[in-house]
């Protein structure tokens, strides 16, 4: 799909260098030293959407899903020069498009991006719990 001369790729091989690259640049909070583990990740991600435009990744949106009931949107990155351009839009649209009505989807939102988040149409909810692991 291509909107905003943006191309949205589904499930697009990306490589730990260029995944590492784009969690360093936003500044995520996210061990980045080793590559193995990356990759473990990059490996068991059933569903990623990635932005390009002229052949350069611009951010992608991490799925954790069983393609019918649920989805966890982990991560949600785009570099910073191409922030504020809508393209975190377009990749949760392709997202709810591509997993249809059915599929609720979920996040985990840091303080800053609460509200675009709400111009997306995420809503709020307390209920959601965790146990902390180290890195």
């Amino acid at each position: 799909m291509k909107e905003n001369n943006v191309e949205i790729k589904v499930n697009e091989s990306l490589s730990v260098e260029e995944v590492a690259a784009v969690y360093k640049e936003t500044a995520f909070d996210k061990p980045l030293e080793d590559k193995n583990r990356l990759q473990e990740m990059i490996n068991h991600t059933p569903l990623v959407f990635s932005a390009w435009r002229n052949g350069i990744l611009l951010g992608f949106a991490r799925c954790l899903t069983d393609f019918e009931y649920f989805c966890y949107l982990s991560d949600i990155l785009i570099l910073p020069a191409y922030q504020k351009q809508g393209i975190g839009k377009i990749l949760v649209d392709e997202m709810k498009q591509y997993l249809g009505s059915k599929t609720t989807i979920s996040l985990r939102a840091d303080e800053r991006a609460l509200g675009f988040y709400k111009q997306l149409d995420f809503q709020p909810t307390d209920k959601m719990y965790r146990i902390h692991r180290e890195g």
